[in-house]
């Protein structure tokens, strides 16, 4: 089944019906043969075991609804807010400025990717942040004779090894791990996260000079070289006070504040959080626009339109992964890959890496991250408990694949939209992606080992 389901996404299908028809079949076939009972004990008995599985995936979207679906859904909608408002381009063009200060091309390449990957902290689109990156650092990194080839493959690993606070992956994680988001992602997350970026910004050094030299480009020779974008291309336009570059990272900042580690006696819900940051940043936008009623109008409904598309998107995938999962667990076949997994010895470290493998393969076949990591995650937290190891050596390695994989696929957005603004071949912008996602998959996979011990 998981053959046909991979196969399927993988021709481009629609990834939530495969997922809930595929999951559907699943639990049909285990009340006809009585494999095992899926039906939570919070949800309602019809009494037929047929009628059951209607009553199942109505309880996986209330249950979503109510929580994780909620929260992603502010989510999405706290971000197309940060950038209506300009508070993504204050950060952006707050953090850009150091790089004036660096004039040999190489190390100007690495900075370039450090940058790129602070900027990945409030762009969370692939697409939306290298096309970003591109259209902020190109026209500097081309100045001083670098490849826009190295230039492009900068770009297109600006969202890999994610160190996004706050987002729908990462929530999602956080619940599969049992962990509040702020330990998933101080504790986890970042202390992995880090030391992976830098030995893939130092990868990027390495083989795009290696690159070069085999290819004939020598970058004094193209001082002063210019990158021309089509119309449509433009670099955003910066019209925000610079203190709203802290907007972005208003919920972490609440997060923190009001935990254990700050102001222990309020006790706030994630999503109240982030609703509490959207007002804020809606409040100030009343006093910058003079208390016009349409121009602050405007930005709550973009807050609501985000958040209806991101119900049609991510967490209707989430909710089809459920049941998926549900199904694949009533047939027993996860007990079955556990009693294999343990009888040829892999343990915990094993499983990460065969989910790894699986993860980074249909990332690179489907272009897509979420069809590879959501599908998985949702099986893991039982595969941890009968294993006995800690979740997060399962979940965060795998996590981290579909975004450093991403890069390393022709057909995906990211390498597909800035291949066309280059005017180069995706498969060109691939190669030299290849070997620093490669490194970060593999160091990035030994951090979270060590940390999860």
């Amino acid at each position: 089944m998981i053959v046909v389901v991979g196969y399927a996404i993988i021709k481009g299908k629609y990834a939530p019906m495969v997922l809930f028809a595929s999951g559907v079949i699943m639990l049909l076939c285990a009340v006809i043969f009585e494999t095992g009972n899926f039906l939570p004990k919070k949800a309602l008995n019809t009494g037929n075991d047929y009628l059951n599985i209607v009553e199942f995936v109505r309880y996986a979207f209330s249950n979503c609804l109510a929580e994780l679906g909620l929260i992603i859904m502010v989510m999405v909608g706290f971000a197309s807010y940060m950038t209506h408002i300009g508070a993504n381009d204050a950060f952006v063009s707050l953090i850009i400025r150091p790089l004036k200060k660096v004039k040999s091309p190489y190390l100007m390449l690495f900075f370039a990717f450090l940058l790129a990957k602070a900027i990945s902290m409030v762009i969370t689109s692939a697409v939306g942040l290298g096309v970003l990156c591109l259209a902020l650092m190109g026209p500097a990194l081309i100045a001083l004779g670098i490849n826009k080839l190295s230039i492009g493959a900068i770009c297109a690993t600006s969202g890999a090894a994610s160190l996004v606070l706050v987002g729908a992956s990462t929530m999602a994680s956080a619940q599969a791990t049992s962990l509040t988001i702020l330990d998933y992602v101080f504790i986890y997350k970042i202390p992995a996260g880090i030391p992976t970026v830098i030995v893939m910004g130092l990868a990027h050094v390495f083989w795009q000079r290696y690159l070069d030299k085999k290819e004939g480009w020598n970058c004094n020779d193209h001082i002063g070289d210019s990158m021309i974008f089509d119309e449509e291309v433009k670099r955003p336009k910066i019209n925000a006070p610079i203190f709203y570059a802290l907007f972005p990272f208003l919920p972490m900042i609440f997060v923190v504040l009001f935990s254990e580690y700050g102001i222990e006696s309020i006790h706030l819900h994630i999503a109240t959080i982030i609703l509490l940051s959207i007002i804020i940043a809606m409040l100030c936008e009343v006093v910058r626009n003079k208390f016009k009623f349409d121009d602050v109008a405007s930005g709550l409904k973009i807050v609501l339109q985000a958040m209806g598309r991101s119900m049609s998107g991510v967490v209707s995938l989430i909710v089809a992964a459920g049941v998926f999962a549900e199904g694949f667990k009533a047939l027993g076949m996860l007990d079955a890959i556990v009693h294999m997994a343990n009888q040829i010895g892999l343990g915990g470290f094993g499983m990460s890496v065969m989910f790894v493998i699986i993860t980074t393969l249909v990332a690179i076949i489907a272009g897509s991250n979420g069809a590879s990591f959501y599908p998985l995650i949702e099986m893991v937290p039982s595969v941890a408990k009968q294993l006995g190891v800690n979740p997060v050596m399962l979940v965060l390695p795998m996590h981290q694949a579909s975004t450093i994989a991403r890069p390393l696929s022709p057909v995906a957005g990211v390498v597909v939209a800035l291949a066309g603004m280059l005017k180069v071949s995706p498969l060109e912008l691939v190669k030299r992606c290849s070997v620093p996602c490669l490194l970060g998959l593999i160091s990035h996979h030994l951090f979270v080992f060590v940390l999860s011990l």
